[in-house]
């Protein structure tokens, strides 16, 4: 099967600070956000494009450009190579160089969730689901490069993550006309403004109908750029939609709380995070659709704390492991039905007697 994939996808604003001249987002007015980007040292257009840079660049070092790096295991607390990493699925990432075209294939998985997704300098994205061919021309992205990235669907057993391994990351194929290298970027500003934005992104209720195709498609720049801070990368709402919860308790506190099940046509889950958005642990951080333990009624019960803290609590059903203060979670719904997640009410965590 061959698929030619013609988006209308177009690139960042020009700006003298910017390794490109991007020319497609109009100078964003961050004036009157609860955090302006441009006091710590960038623009709103130029913290998108070093946002996608960063990644590139990071990912880069792994398996050069064109290449695809594949992960071997799920995502680890100690590998910060994305923010709010997700630990549903086995990852494969590529950062290649879009300017005179590339062909992109994907393996036939049957009912196995696979999926690409193409991410442009400016954080726009273009999702792929399922096998095939899929080419494009050079002209869908006026950046010069784009982070690509497989997500296969696993249960999370060492078996699974095995046989995705060894059968199917060997079936994924990139093939590129150009090889140039990711354009320079400031490291040291981005991290500055990255770190005052996240304070922003902590207060979002969810991060709904943020991921688009184009930038003429984004309604909100500052709730955007805060979710670009927090969650690179995420996904357009018919493919996965995400509710951010951080709410504020102690580790040392056994915390717990009852939520009912998503309505999905894949999956869901719930992955823990510190306030920098990486992992905490490579244990006890995720509940999802494949581990959950459920009460009669269909909901799920969550006790959040140290081991210490939870030691005392009995029946606990779902642990999920918090080593430090200040810690949160992202909520996943992949193929969510779009109207009835953003209507999802979060519970609030309580203290476990």
């Amino acid at each position: 099967m061959r698929k030619t994939i013609i988006s209308t996808l177009v690139a960042l604003t020009s700006s003298a600070a910017l390794a490109v001249p991007f020319d497609s987002i109009e100078p964003i007015n961050s004036a009157e956000w609860d955090i302006n980007p441009a006091e710590y040292g960038m623009t709103a257009e130029q913290f998108l494009e070093a946002e996608s840079l960063h990644f590139m660049a990071n990912m880069v070092k792994r398996e050069g450009i064109n290449g695809i790096f594949h992960f071997t295991t799920l995502a680890k607390a100690e590998d910060r190579w994305v923010v709010s990493p997700n630990n549903d699925v086995v990852y494969s990432m590529a950062v290649v160089d879009a300017t005179k075209g590339f062909t992109l294939t994907m393996p036939d998985t049957g009912d196995r969730y696979i999926t690409a997704q193409i991410v442009s300098q400016e954080h726009m994205s273009t999702q792929l689901m399922g096998g095939g061919v899929y080419t494009f021309d050079g002209s869908e992205f006026k950046g010069t490069h784009v982070a690509i990235g497989f997500r296969v669907g696993t249960d999370g057993s060492d078996e699974d993550v095995k046989y995705i391994v060894e059968n199917v990351q060997p079936k994924m194929i990139i093939e590129s006309n150009s090889a140039n290298p990711v354009p320079e970027y400031d490291v040291d500003t981005l991290l500055t403004v990255r770190a005052e934005l996240m304070k922003g992104y902590n207060e979002l209720p969810d991060t709904f109908g943020q991921m688009t195709d184009d930038v003429r498609k984004v309604q909100d720049w500052e709730k955007f750029t805060y979710s670009t801070a927090g969650a690179w990368g995420l996904s357009a709402d018919e493919y996965a939609m995400y509710a951010p919860y951080n709410p504020g308790v102690e580790k040392d506190v056994c915390h717990v709380a009852t939520y009912t099940q998503p309505e999905v046509e894949h999956f869901w889950s719930i992955t823990l995070y510190n306030n920098e958005k990486y992992l905490m642990s490579d244990e006890h951080n995720v509940i999802n659709t494949g581990n959950v333990k459920t009460n009669q009624d269909g909901t799920f019960t969550v006790h959040f704390g140290t081991k210490e803290a939870c030691s005392e609590v009995k029946n606990i059903k779902n642990f999920a492991l918090v080593t430090e203060d200040n810690w949160g979670f992202l909520m996943r719904a992949y193929g969510a039905n779009v109207q009835g997640f953003m209507n999802y009410t979060m519970p609030e965590v309580t203290v476990a007697n």
